[in-house]
């Protein structure tokens, strides 16, 4: 018996759902309009394989992981992750892979970045910011550190409550650019955040 291709393999109901959240950041970036919007979700809910799925956002940038079918092979390690809040809020929250290098734009919107349950790729994360109006806010876990030193503040503001030298096994986070406008903020959770 021949051997499928894992991409021609059936995907479920999680997988669209990925796919459609992809979607729905891509839209909120200004990437697509309403319109596109619904008619590629359509096509999302619609797909039955995997390869369907890819080719409703074969091309948008995106950060999030596409799903893969069971046997396939995973991809590579993410070296960069690249956010950009434009009129809206983005987020990066619970179990998620930080790679050694984040860029960051929080232009008319607010970025958060909640390390508390992250997977770090490395003792070092370098975050560059391209400041506008926005504000960016950053939750170490705990024995991480927070190094603002190199970040210029325009008309914005730094509240740095997690600086010093990291625990051992933490992690430093460099943080670079510029926040023009807004307020970089990095500070413990709050008691009502879930994590």
């Amino acid at each position: 018996m021949d051997r499928i291709d894992p991409r021609d393999m059936r995907a479920g109901d999680p997988d669209r759902e990925r796919v459609a959240e992809i979607l729905r950041e891509a839209a909120g970036e200004g990437r697509l309009d309403l319109d596109e919007l619904e008619e590629r979700l359509e096509r999302t809910y619609r797909a039955k394989t995997f390869r369907e799925l890819d080719a409703v956002v074969a091309d948008l940038p995106t950060e999030l992981p596409l799903p893969v079918p069971a046997g396939a092979t995973s991809p590579a390690p993410l070296e960069e992750l690249t956010l950009t809040a434009m009129m809206s809020d983005v987020e990066r929250t619970g179990d998620w892979q930080v790679p050694p290098r984040i860029v960051v734009s929080p232009k008319m919107g607010n970025v958060k970045l909640d390390f508390r349950q992250a997977r770090p790729s490395s003792r070092v994360v370098e975050i560059e910011v391209k400041g506008g109006t926005g504000n960016l806010v950053l939750i170490p876990q705990a024995g991480w550190a927070v190094d603002t030193d190199d970040l210029r503040t325009g008309w914005g503001a730094i509240k740095n409550k997690r600086g010093g030298d990291p625990a051992p096994d933490g992690v430093l986070i460099r943080v670079t650019g510029g926040i023009g406008m807004g307020t970089l903020v990095a500070r413990n959770a709050y008691f009502y955040e879930k994590g």
